[in-house]
């Protein structure tokens, strides 16, 4: 048995390399692009890495609160047996499960971390295996100018990105204007490129949802075009109803929080597939059972990641590739922070993200790094 000794926690700042990357936040705020860095020690002294990844809105001191009773309650346990793990973090705070899904994301992304090290593989072969270690992947850009949307579109698809996202509902434009936008995307690429419009919950019933589309839906008929979240979270019967009714998929993200939801959301019929968040749905293994259940209602999953370190990317990609048919991942056109403490975990050539076979997750920690992004909270 290997036994968890010490769980020390680093809450730090992310800054986004893009420079176009929304940084409304003050530096002084703690709570702007903020996660906790989890590290797992062992009486082996080996090591695991998670990252609580803090959620829009959420308030890292209350994280760090969850956190350090869910960390407690770990130690002495077996490191190599995650169902206990679990069953200690869920019973470590009232609600865990719904209300800090990342917490439990970030404590389990270590255990698997630490049993890919233990057994000298990498974590995606502690799920079974990687269907695949060389991944396509997906871009998200703002709905803005049609010209100039297409453009970029145009120049991400050049650099080898397999799909297309784009944001719409912005304070910053017209529903008009990303009509136009989506419809010069879909008349610049080609049609073997899937066109996500993300709509993140803007529209409140299935009636303005089928307006927007009714200008794109018409000759030609695009048929790589998809709508994500259109409708509030938990309105499973709007999308149920959307599928009947608009002749492209449907795609949820935010309804999908639990493996629980996922049953429902399947029986329902309620999406043609899902973006999965890993600390969205508190944890790889949640994630790997809604996983299976896509796979046996034959409900599409493509990975999208938050924002976050490389730690936080590898978990994702290690998601990526156990998934049988996925669909490209999103890991962000720029997703490394202009300072990170982690390094290797995956490459990035020609829009695919590349895992290898180092154990774990498969990233190294520059300690001096860390040291100098950790905030107080």
């Amino acid at each position: 048995m290997i036994t968890i000794a010490d769980i020390q926690l680093y809450p730090v700042r992310l800054r986004p390399a893009r420079s176009d990357a929304a940084t409304t936040e003050s530096d002084s705020d703690n709570s702007a692009y903020a996660s906790v860095i989890v590290k797992v020690i062992t009486d082996s002294s080996l090591v695991g890495f998670g990252e609580a990844i803090n959620m829009p809105g959420r308030s890292v001191s209350a994280g760090m609160e969850a956190l350090r009773l869910s960390a407690a309650a770990l130690i002495g346990s077996d490191a190599l047996n995650p169902n206990e793990i679990g069953r200690r973090i869920d019973n470590a705070v009232e609600g865990i499960q719904t209300q800090w899904p990342e917490v439990r994301a970030a404590l389990e992304m270590a255990v698997y971390d630490l049993i890919g090290k233990v057994r000298r593989v990498p974590t995606y072969s502690v799920f079974g295996g990687a269907y695949r270690t060389e991944i396509e992947m997906c871009a998200t850009l703002q709905a803005g100018k049609p010209e100039e949307t297409a453009f970029e579109a145009k120049q991400l698809v050049k650099q080898g990105y397999r799909g297309l996202g784009i944001s719409v509902g912005g304070e910053s434009g017209s529903l008009e204007q990303d009509q136009r936008a989506v419809l010069a995307i879909l008349d610049t690429v080609s049609d073997d490129i899937p066109v996500t419009v993300l709509a993140n919950e803007c529209w409140e019933n299935a009636e303005q949802v089928r307006s927007f589309f009714a200008a794109i839906l018409t000759d030609p008929f695009y048929g790589n075009l998809a709508v994500e979240q259109p409708l509030p979270r938990q309105d499973l019967d709007g999308h149920a109803e959307l599928r009947e009714t608009l002749p492209i998929s449907v795609v949820l993200n935010q309804s999908v929080v639990s493996p629980q939801v996922m049953a429902q959301i399947a029986h329902d019929a309620a999406a043609d597939r899902i973006a999965l968040n890993v600390c969205h749905v508190g944890g790889l293994s949640r994630a790997n059972k809604i996983v299976h259940t896509c796979d046996s209602a034959a409900i599409g999953v493509s990975v999208r990641a938050p924002f976050s370190t490389r730690l936080g990317l590898a978990a994702h990609a290690h998601l990526a590739s156990i998934i049988r048919d996925p669909l490209p991942v999103d890991l962000g056109i720029d997703p490394t922070p202009t300072e990170d403490p982690f390094s290797g975990g995956f490459d990035m050539i020609d829009g695919r993200v590349v895992l290898g076979d180092r154990p774990g997750l498969g990233v190294d920690l520059d300690e001096e790094i860390l040291t100098s992004m950790t905030i107080d909270a």
